[in-house]
């Protein structure tokens, strides 16, 4: 089980108290995490150079979830015209510490089931690791979807802290939480991540929680609220 943020730059910047003061901000945020969700890939490339840099000021055990650039899921549109191998640098260059690709759907893009079997069958002929799946549209709540999905071995994204009834993945389990009421901003109660330790308890395969509510503080204080939780 990993808990992280989605990026570093601004909470180390921002709650320095929380992270060792020497280092560069990763270095810094990998003293208090060893998990960390990187957003900058979707809106750009990345230079490999930069990439190797992310690498190297980070412990042998830390880990990155990259998510896919929005050529693909949002200009492509899953189409056979989305460069996956540009996209996909940084899964190459990371290698061992790339403990999933996140494939962020835009709200439009409602489940074609021929699109997304052909686009599956390419990114697992590129890339055998954790994919975790957020898909925004109510298309993708049809049980064909799910079936898709399982069979290619793919990790469907929760958003909000699981009931106790909430189904748990063959492949794993990939929560993202951006606060609620106030989106990026709001916090979790206590009783909210007690909740989501014993969901994430019963999981099968690898768990990895990422807090997007880092507009404020609140981000930093659930995640490591949630790491003293499931570690004691």
């Amino acid at each position: 089980m990993r808990i992280g943020l989605a990026g570093w730059s601004e909470a180390v910047s921002r709650y320095r108290r929380h992270f060792p003061s020497e280092g560069t901000g990763l270095a810094r945020y990998a003293g208090t995490f060893d998990f960390v969700e990187v957003n900058v890939t979707f809106y750009r490339a990345v230079r490999e150079a930069t990439l190797v840099g992310w690498s190297e000021q980070t412990p042998p055990d830390f880990r990155f979830s990259i998510k896919i650039n929005r050529a693909v899921t949002h200009a492509a549109r899953l189409s056979p015209n989305a460069r996956l191998d540009d996209a996909l640098l940084p899964v190459r260059t990371l290698g061992d510490k790339v403990a999933a690709l996140l494939v962020q759907l835009p709200p439009t893009l409602d489940f074609d089931a021929e699109r997304a079997e052909a686009f599956l069958v390419r990114l697992r002929n590129a890339y055998a690791g954790m994919v975790a799946w957020e898909p925004r549209h109510p298309g993708w709540d049809d049980a064909r979807a799910t079936d898709l999905l399982a069979a290619h071995g793919v990790t469907r994204v929760l958003t909000e802290i699981p009931g106790p009834d909430t189904p748990h993945s063959s492949t794993g389990c990939y929560v993202r939480l951006h606060g609620t009421p106030r989106r990026y901003r709001s916090s979790y109660s206590d009783a909210d991540l007690s909740a989501l330790a014993t969901w994430l308890a019963e999981c099968s395969g690898p768990a990895y929680v990422v807090f997007d509510n880092t507009a404020g503080p609140a981000g930093v204080a659930n995640a490591m609220t949630l790491q003293s939780v499931v570690s004691g």
